[in-house]
């Protein structure tokens, strides 16, 4: 299982950072039973091959599945279960991780709950807690995960 940490880890990816990419969109603000309007939902699939060319042309492709994945269930919950007007996103590397964030409205706390057998989602903190080698979220309320890209001893990617 991953580790999951509340805190903000920027001071230490900061001294090692190699690069990153972050935008926003709109997102409609719906009440929990709502549908959220299809060109919402069909921004994750944009960001997803947005954020894989940009690990490509980073030299990081053996992370693109993982990422893209985790990149899917973070946005999607900050479309379905955001309150700001827009959706924040950010994908950056270090020499230690590579890093997803998102926001959409503050969030102070995250816990993976399971679902029941026949319940259709509430499975995206579990598939994130098992893939990633770490996530939370921060003091400012984005929600993050991360991969690992190297050992501590070999420092770099």
């Amino acid at each position: 299982m991953a580790e999951t940490i509340k805190q903000d880890t920027s001071s230490e990816m900061d001294e090692a950072f190699c690069g990153r990419i972050a935008f926003s969109f709109p997102r409609t603000p719906a009440g929990p039973a709502a549908k959220h309007p299809a060109r919402e939902l069909a921004r994750v699939g944009e960001i997803r091959r947005i954020c894989g060319a940009k690990l490509r042309a980073w030299g990081l492709e053996r992370f693109t599945d993982s990422m893209q994945l985790l990149l899917s269930e973070l946005v999607t919950n900050a479309i379905q279960h955001g309150s700001a007007s827009q959706i924040g996103v950010r994908l950056s590397y270090t020499t230690r991780e590579v890093r997803i964030e998102t926001r959409s409205g503050p969030v102070s706390d995250l816990t993976a709950h399971t679902p029941g057998l026949l319940d259709e989602g509430g499975r995206g903190l579990l598939l994130i807690d098992a893939i990633a080698d770490a996530w939370g979220v921060d003091n400012a309320g984005w929600v993050w995960c991360a991969l690992a890209t190297a050992s501590a001893e070999e420092g770099r990617p």
